[in-house]
């Protein structure tokens, strides 16, 4: 049910960043025109003006690059098995609380403010424990099973419940290109690192399954498009030319 009497959100931005990563080493050190991505990922989330903004790494490298360009950033555990147990540990080390916690992803220096708007705003609806968003998939990514897909029946307002999170589908009603940025009421976070892994979590390599499979509610805002994440040095290259294209 929507909250007819909306209250001012207070949220926080909560950035996992860790050191080490499978297909493009220490890619959050890596320069894009004169800083590194973290940096650029962390100064973005700050001009925003949205809230807080704190990044969690458990390396003394990140977080040292952190404090030189004056980003409130905190030194976590090394053992964390995903960036949710990583932000989980960063807001328990808070001594504020805020009403929205939302898990930004290092790897994203390109992104609008607009899909944090329509991300907090989702959380005037109280049934809602976990925000995320999609938008629509474009040329192939259908059949690529890198693209999650949420499978999810949209309102009049482009927001609606997920259903499923898929990386093969054989239908394209109700499915679109899940975009792997998440918000947290609080308890939602607390409940969710705390459940045990889902089957379907681990056959499909989807942490938020593990939500979907223990009844929580995830409730998914559509935008206009997906921002551009670094996942490989192809990637990192196209960020680079977008960045010096644009004089960025």
């Amino acid at each position: 049910m929507t909250n007819k009497n909306k209250k001012k959100m207070i949220p926080i931005i909560l950035i996992p960043a860790r050191l080490n990563s499978s297909r493009l080493k220490k890619k959050l050190l890596r320069n894009i025109n004169g800083k590194p991505i973290i940096i650029r990922v962390a100064k973005l989330a700050e001009s925003l003006k949205i809230g807080d903004v704190i990044v969690g790494t458990d390396s003394k490298e990140i977080l040292n690059i952190c404090k030189q360009n004056k980003i409130k950033s905190v030194l976590t555990k090394k053992t964390h098995l995903s960036g949710t147990d990583r932000v989980h540990e960063v807001y328990k080390s808070l001594k504020k609380s805020y009403d929205v916690i939302v898990n930004l992803q290092g790897d994203l220096p390109v992104f609008e403010k607009k899909m944090f708007s329509q991300l907090i705003e989702l959380f005037n609806d109280n049934s809602v424990e976990i925000g995320s968003a999609v938008c629509d998939l474009t040329g192939n990514e259908l059949s690529d099973s890198n693209v999650v897909k949420a499978i999810v029946k949209l309102n009049k307002s482009k927001n609606g419940f997920a259903v499923d999170f898929k990386r093969s589908v054989e239908f394209n009603i109700n499915v679109y290109h899940h975009i792997g940025i998440y918000a947290f009421k609080p308890n939602a976070l607390e409940k969710f690192v705390n459940l045990p892994q889902s089957d379907n979590e681990k056959k499909r390599s989807l942490e938020q399954m593990r939500a979907l499979d223990h009844e929580m509610k995830i409730k998914l805002t559509k935008v206009s498009n997906a921002p551009p994440s670094v996942d490989t040095i192809e990637d990192l290259r196209r960020i680079r030319l977008h960045f010096k294209k644009n004089n960025l």
